[in-house]
């Protein structure tokens, strides 16, 4: 096995994102039009609350994250949901490839849109609201966005476990989890003021750690950013072992047929 087929078979999920990516306009209100949009409309809220500056950079660094966490999740997730709604699963794995070549090489496409999306945002906050998103530092930009893609990359792989396992009902996790990770990881506000079992559920989630660390550097008390990390890496090996079996029940019992044409 030559480092260059191993090279080859990642690269190969990076180019397919790419190739579906650029003959869909869509792609570009994710990339562009919805973050911006979002993030807009969130910073003109809070000049009309007249809230403080910390507060600003406190609501703005969440609604960053959430948008990097949508763009970077969806294109691990795409992975399987090009080919669901294509019905050629099969064809997929026809290749001799792996799990991990998948979810490595989507997840390289989603932290190059990611990274996109960060500066593309991090440039309209501090232009139109006075968000200095370097107030850190440059290593904890580069922490906070690795945890985030981390934890987005297990996000997209638990929609292609639910789609191996449950079918074509199971793509609209694609959107839904990210909606849950923004309701309890604290993303528009303290995860201080949830309900005493939703404040449990945020500590296992790793964004909220992200998100505190990140928020540090503007005063929001500490941290514990390698509980996060740890918390992330865990996840991120369990959901790729998972997928790995995911596969190959989706082998045996004809579910890979059942999505394919």
């Amino acid at each position: 096995m030559s480092w260059r087929g191993e090279l080859n078979k990642f690269l190969s999920a990076t180019y397919k994102n790419w190739i579906i990516s650029k003959r869909n306009v869509f792609t570009v209100f994710e990339l562009v039009f919805w973050p911006f949009i979002g993030l807009l409309s969130i910073g003109l809220l809070t000049r009309f609350l007249e809230v403080t500056d910390d507060m600003v950079a406190f609501v703005l660094v969440g609604a960053i994250a959430l948008s990097i966490l949508q763009i970077s999740q969806i294109d691990v997730a795409y992975i399987l949901l090009f080919d669901l709604w294509s019905k050629s699963i099969k064809q997929t794995f026809v290749a001799p490839i792996r799990g991990y070549h998948l979810v490595g090489g989507a997840m390289l496409f989603g932290v190059i849109r990611g990274t996109a999306v960060f500066l593309i945002l991090a440039a309209t906050s501090s232009r139109f609201f006075g968000f200095d998103f370097l107030a850190g530092g440059i290593v904890t930009v580069i922490v906070f966005l690795a945890g985030t893609f981390i934890t987005a990359a297990s996000i997209g792989m638990a929609v292609c476990i639910s789609i191996l396992l449950f079918g074509q009902r199971a793509d609209v996790a694609a959107w839904s989890l990210s909606g849950i990770m923004m309701l309890v990881s604290g993303v528009y506000y303290p995860v201080e003021i949830l309900p005493g079992p939703l404040q449990l559920l945020s500590k296992s989630i790793p964004l909220t750690y992200f998100l505190e660390y990140y928020r540090s550097a503007y005063g929001y008390g500490s941290h514990q950013v390698f509980l996060g990390m740890g918390l992330a890496l865990l996840y991120f090996v369990a959901s790729l072992l998972i997928l790995n079996l995911a596969i190959e029940r989706a082998r045996t019992t004809g579910m890979m047929l059942r999505l394919s044409e």
